[in-house]
């Protein structure tokens, strides 16, 4: 898909959202969903949980504590490790200039304190013929990317959100682009039981998946292992469940599984065809 086909889709995208009827999404009080604005809110999560790497040479990475972090002012906000300015408000959408850090560097990194800020377990068996693979302590190393662009977050009903997000590095590490189309749906089950459930999809472009995953003469392995990926998207799903327990307590559970297009799986680098999460545990809230 070439940049302006991305660039046309996104601006259809922005005026469909920014033109259809849709059910107020303002908020009435703080929750799971819906947070005041112009408010900190800090919570801890402890537990037990984990985080796959699909590299090879990639450890599992624990998850134990999870912090989070969410302020919403009229327009600027923090969403974990997400820095937004809102240019466009109305009942329904929002859309929003953001800023984050590229995910796919905490693969290669042997830096533990990454698991602090992704809550996002693997299970599978690999019955593919086995292939020449390269360990990611082999290669050269990649860089950490700073992503920036636009996001639009369109409150469908009280209880079903769209997002998408269209992002570029920033800081030129890969000099691509990736998105983001995930829809939540937001279930009470009780008065104290929520229940949030997402599907989306993940696209990156020939750049970022070639920088990250592809095998150059530069990384220095043998000539049959080089590999040039493409672009492509991972579809993935997520569950997470919170019950309230008292006024700061909560217990949560939550699962997520994204499934590895194959211009990531194909790759030598890649051992595992999805990068699966769990975590069990309490939050605390400030």
């Amino acid at each position: 898909m070439s940049i302006n086909r991305i660039l046309i889709t996104t601006v259809l995208l922005i005026y469909i959202f920014l033109s259809s009827p849709a059910a107020s999404a303002q908020c009435k009080q703080a929750d799971d969903n819906c947070v005041l604005t112009g408010q900190w809110h800090i919570s801890t999560a402890l537990g037990a949980g984990v985080l796959t790497n699909p590299l090879h040479g990639g450890e599992n990475i624990p998850l134990v504590v999870l912090p989070y972090i969410h302020y919403y002012g009229e327009q600027f906000f923090i969403e974990n490790n997400v820095i937004g300015y809102s240019l466009l408000q109305s009942e329904d959408v929002i859309l929003s200039v953001i800023s984050q850090l590229n995910r796919e560097k905490s693969f290669f990194t042997q830096w533990q304190a990454k698991h602090l800020f992704i809550p996002t377990f693997s299970d599978t068996v690999n019955l593919q013929p086995e292939k020449e693979y390269v360990n990611q302590n082999e290669i050269k190393k990649r860089k950490w990317a700073l992503d920036g662009g636009v996001q639009v977050n369109w409150f469908i009903s009280d209880t079903i959100e769209l997002k998408a997000q269209l992002l570029h590095d920033i800081n030129n590490v890969y000099q691509g682009f990736n998105s983001q189309l995930r829809l939540d749906k937001f279930i009470s089950l009780s008065n104290n039981t929520r229940v949030n459930a997402a599907i989306g999809l993940n696209w990156q472009s020939q750049k970022l998946s070639n920088y990250y995953y592809g095998i150059s003469p530069s990384d220095k392995v043998a000539v049959r292992s080089l590999y040039q990926a493409k672009s492509g998207s991972n579809p993935f799903i997520s569950l997470n469940i919170r019950h309230q327990l008292s006024q700061h307590w909560q217990a949560q559970f939550f699962i997520k599984r994204e499934f590895l297009g194959s211009h990531i799986s194909n790759s030598p680098l890649i051992q595992e065809s999805n990068i699966s999460s769990a975590f069990v545990g309490v939050v605390y809230a400030f």
